[in-house]
């Protein structure tokens, strides 16, 4: 296995990601997110939140996706992404997107489903995360505060 596709076994395998976003002042919150064989980050989230809002303004991010069980004295494995977010709910593959995301979040597909947001049931919208660069943290693969770091287009 590669050390990229290291990366995306290890991002498939969570589903929480700390998003870091400025507005008026720096913000930042969880949410819940899928990924796709690209390294595009999906989540859902209501417009009017503070960081959806933050976004609107200025759509460069900051994502952290660590595992809060790793135990402090085990190596550790994490990843830092830097990106691009845009507004997706409008797209021909939205179907696609909500599918992979009750995918890699199981039990809110008969909340978050398609008809939901056809139907205009839900607030929310979904949202895409281009990531710019994705700095992996990998003390296994790498060695003690061992990373590599992959630059996205």
């Amino acid at each position: 296995m590669t050390n990229k596709e290291s990366l995306h076994a290890y991002l498939k395998s969570q589903n929480l990601m700390s998003l870091a976003t400025y507005g008026e002042a720096p913000a930042n919150c969880a949410v819940y997110f899928a990924v796709d064989g690209d390294f595009s980050f999906y989540f859902i989230s209501e417009p009017d939140s503070e960081h959806c809002t933050n976004i609107a303004k200025d759509p460069h991010v900051a994502c952290v996706i660590a595992d809060s069980h790793q135990v402090v004295s085990a190596k550790k494995i994490g990843a830092q992404i830097k990106g691009i977010v845009e507004d997706v709910s409008g797209l021909e593959q939205f179907d696609a997107i909500i599918n992979l995301w009750n995918s890699t979040n199981p039990g809110m597909e008969a909340i978050i489903s398609i008809n939901n947001f056809r139907n205009k049931i839900l607030k929310s919208r979904a949202y895409k995360i281009r990531p710019t660069t994705i700095k992996f943290f990998n003390e296994e693969l790498y060695g003690e505060e061992g990373f590599e770091l992959f630059p996205f287009e």
